[in-house]
């Protein structure tokens, strides 16, 4: 019996830290390196420049942004329409020039791809959305050969008459094993990428505490 409570335990401990879970909630829910567009001033991607095609936008920190026509970076004011508008004023999640989007057709998107693997990502997102219309956001993981990892539909629905609302919304994956992460569909406005490579060192020893604690019991049971 104290043998099986044990294993339970440390399955616990260990399913915790394998567990990969979407994120929606109203501010940045870890830590990590923050990309806040407030460098640019209304890049508008893609564009032509001196006769060539430039279709992707380097961002520092080994993250590059790639969208479909068109986006503007460093954008200082967007209507929501039913959802408000998102001005350089910003709150708590996000202030200053922000990502925002006008596709050609609803089936347009944003995305980051990384130079080295991603545990953690999110952003700070609002979307245009207009009464009568398929109003969800499709939001994507992608691994190094660009297949998807995880990826769920969201819908953000925040008053009309107000200023730099949103969702933070992203993946906290079990592994470092992310490297492009994108959002489509409608218009919509982003703002405060933020990624973290690691797990945290809590995940590890949690970990680890479960591995011990199952290794322990089997030694007794030998």
């Amino acid at each position: 019996m104290k043998l099986a409570t044990l294993t339970m335990v440390a399955l616990m401990a260990v399913s915790s830290v394998a567990q990969a879970a979407s994120i929606e909630a109203s501010s940045a829910t870890f830590a990590g390196t923050v990309i806040d567009f407030n460098n640019f001033d209304g890049y508008i991607l893609p564009q032509i420049d001196s006769g060539n095609l430039i279709t992707s936008l380097d961002l520092g920190s080994g993250v590059t942004l790639t969208t479909t026509p068109f986006s503007v970076v460093g954008q200082n004011a967007f209507s929501l329409e039913e959802n408000g508008i998102w001005t350089v004023v910003g709150n708590t999640n996000r202030d200053g020039n922000f990502v925002s989007t006008a596709f050609e057709s609803g089936n347009g998107a944003i995305n980051f791809s990384f130079a080295t693997a991603i545990q953690k990502v999110g952003i700070f997102a609002n979307q245009s959305q207009a009464l009568g219309e398929n109003n969800s956001l499709q939001v994507l993981a992608y691994d190094i050969n660009g297949n998807v990892l995880e990826s769920f539909t969201v819908n953000i629905d925040t008053a009309w008459d107000s200023y730099d609302e949103g969702l933070f919304v992203g993946f906290e994956r079990a592994s470092a094993d992310i490297y492009g992460f994108g959002i489509s569909d409608g218009s919509f406005v982003v703002d405060n990428l933020t990624i973290a490579a690691v797990p945290e060192p809590e995940t590890y020893a949690m970990f680890l505490a479960g591995l011990g604690i199952l290794g322990a019991a089997t030694r007794r049971r030998a």
